[in-house]
């Protein structure tokens, strides 16, 4: 193998020489660059594979990396709207069902307060009489 290389540095001469690994350190190497997951090999990737691709493929991942970070972000962004927005829906629906809660509770205690002013007016000799007993029943309903 050796004597290949210098049989080749001899009829090329220096300059074709640097030009030729040059060429390489550049461009790669074209049979051995098509070899799947040669650019995970550590020592001989770059002249194997080629300065060029392999900044190009640096580039593309930086530039997905910073596609994908934007995309979440712009995910997070509009999940927290949303949460944002359900939770303005559930303040004023728990505003509304105190209101209701106490609307209810001063109807009851009118509808109470009436109840016993009726039943203290009702004097009259009819035969029907409201007892502590009937009152207690009423209450608990």
């Amino acid at each position: 193998m050796p004597a290949v290389i210098l049989w080749i540095l001899r009829q090329l001469g220096i300059t074709g020489s640097i030009v030729l690994l040059l060429l390489g350190f550049y461009e790669g190497v074209p049979g051995l660059r098509d070899i799947p997951f040669v650019d995970r090999v550590p020592f001989v990737r770059e002249f194997i594979v080629g300065r060029v691709k392999l900044e190009a493929a640096k580039a593309a991942a930086s530039a997905t990396e910073g596609l994908v970070a934007r995309s979440e972000l712009k995910t997070a962004k509009a999940r927290a709207a949303a949460l944002e927005e359900q939770i303005r829906i559930n303040r004023r629906m728990a505003e509304a069902a105190l209101q209701e809660a106490e609307r209810s509770r001063r109807d009851a205690e009118t509808a109470t307060k009436e109840l016993e002013a009726r039943i203290a007016e009702d004097t009259s000799d009819d035969g029907c009489t409201w007892s502590d007993r009937d009152l207690e029943w009423l209450r608990a309903r």
